[in-house]
């Protein structure tokens, strides 16, 4: 049977509420002393003694699942272009799988254009830098202006 990994939050003050998945024990730790863990860790509830997977997300913005086609352009090489599938979307960046090699490393500026599958399909343009890279999976991160307000990505990210 496989285990199940339930995502925990990091709360503005820095604190993660880990839920027991057998007995529902709630216990509040400082969510800076997993700050390194790469996946899902290991939590042994002090009441009941279970071992459950968490994912802790420090994301300051919700992350959304989508799948919808793009484009991707290199910034500083114009050569570099493709077809990309979106995966997740946020405020502040997005993550997207190309459809042939992937070309990017971490640090590379790119641009990316996608069509939201919203009411309206609009049409979202962004320049990104790259921040992760797996396999085909680019992880990259808008550089908008600072304060810079995309309402229809903002719409689009409050529906469900």
């Amino acid at each position: 049977m496989e285990k199940t990994i339930t995502k925990a939050y990091v709360d503005d003050k820095g604190f993660v509420l880990l839920v027991c998945s057998n007995c529902n024990t709630i216990q509040q730790q400082e969510a800076k002393s997993y700050g390194g863990a790469k996946g899902p860790i290991s939590i042994t509830c002090g009441n009941c003694g279970n071992v459950y997977d968490v994912e802790i997300e420090f994301r300051k913005f919700y992350r959304k699942g989508i799948r919808v086609d793009g484009l991707y352009f290199g910034v500083s090489n114009p050569k570099i272009w493709g077809k990309m599938v979106l995966k997740n979307v946020s405020m502040q960046g997005c993550g997207f799988e190309t459809m042939g090699a992937n070309p990017f490393q971490p640090g590379d500026l790119i641009k990316i254009e996608f069509q939201l599958n919203d009411a309206k399909r609009s049409v979202i343009k962004k320049q990104a830098a790259v921040r992760s890279t797996f396999k085909k999976y680019v992880g990259c991160q808008f550089q908008d202006l600072p304060n810079a307000m995309d309402a229809d990505l903002g719409f689009y990210l409050r529906t469900p």
